[in-house]
């Protein structure tokens, strides 16, 4: 069983707009549709134990919030945390509206990837996007906006935060980690035939509802793995419907981390070996 929570906050920022758009319509030439009905923008966070970067976030999604003409919205999937992370999510009293979905118990950071990813296209329209980030204040939401920008303008799809891509940065990252991430990046490339794109295992994207929602009227679910690979299997779902990918360069913090890792690292890299040993079929079926 799934426990969700939601509250809205009226966002006066949105609705002062509204009011000034309407005016201005009636003495001119009436504005389009799309500007009574902002986009939405949903950030899904799968969660686990983080109710300190919970706390960091909020405040730092609040002053994206006045920077976007989107409709900005959260969605917190705690996955069976023991902490207080759905108790921070739900006691949130800004601006932004934030869901809450809460698994009984520890399902693995795939499942909480797909139950809110799924969740989002269910309930926005095709043109609206979807945000995916880490939830342990490590992925600045402020990149949010010139990830927004760069898929309207350059006609994009999906835009992944790269820590690979030019003028990106990480900061703090165990030499482990950056050894696993460089290596997946160099199978991830080899198998997915997007030259465009050189971070494969970052969770921080945005793209479009519309590309989950045609996944899942043809699969009925996205059917990712539990483990942190699923990261790349969503990449696969993606590619699966479009080919139009962009990169912005991002700066990880590591540091700023205030738990410990939970990627078990074996098992992430044998999930990641085994996923990536069936892509390249896949890959050519939907070309």
């Amino acid at each position: 069983m799934i426990r969700r929570y939601s509250h809205t906050q009226p966002n006066p920022r949105l609705s002062s707009n509204l009011v000034k758009r309407a005016e201005e319509g009636k003495t001119g030439e009436e504005p389009p549709e799309h500007d009574f009905m902002p986009r939405k923008l949903l950030v899904v966070l799968p969660s686990y134990n983080e109710e300190i970067a919970l706390s960091r976030l909020f405040p730092q999604f609040e002053q994206l919030a006045e920077r976007l003409e989107e409709n900005l919205q959260l969605l917190v999937v705690d996955d069976g945390s023991r902490d207080g992370t759905s108790a921070v999510a739900q006691g949130w009293r800004g601006s932004i509206p934030v869901e809450v979905h809460q698994f009984p118990e520890n399902r693995g950071y795939g499942a909480a990837l797909e139950a809110g990813v799924s969740q989002a296209a269910r309930q926005l329209s095709a043109e609206d996007l979807i945000a995916t980030m880490d939830a342990d204040d490590t992925h600045p939401p402020s990149y949010l906006q010139g990830m927004v920008q760069m898929l309207d303008e350059q006609e994009m799809d999906v835009v992944i935060a790269s820590r690979f891509a030019p003028g990106a940065r990480e900061e703090g990252v165990p030499w482990h980690r950056m050894l696993l991430s460089r290596g997946a990046s160099w199978f991830y490339r080899s198998a997915f035939d997007l030259p465009q794109v050189r971070d494969y295992s970052c969770g921080y994207r945005l793209f479009k509802a519309g590309l989950i929602q045609k996944s899942l009227q043809q699969h009925q679910s996205l059917n990712l793995g539990a483990g942190f690979y699923a990261t790349g299997e969503l990449l696969l779902r993606l590619r699966q419907q479009t080919v139009k990918f962009a990169e912005v360069p991002f700066e990880l913090h590591y540091e700023r981390k205030p738990t410990a890792s939970k990627m078990p690292k074996i098992a992430t890299v044998l999930g990641t070996l085994r996923f990536l040993h069936r892509v390249r079929k896949q890959v050519k079926k939907h070309r």
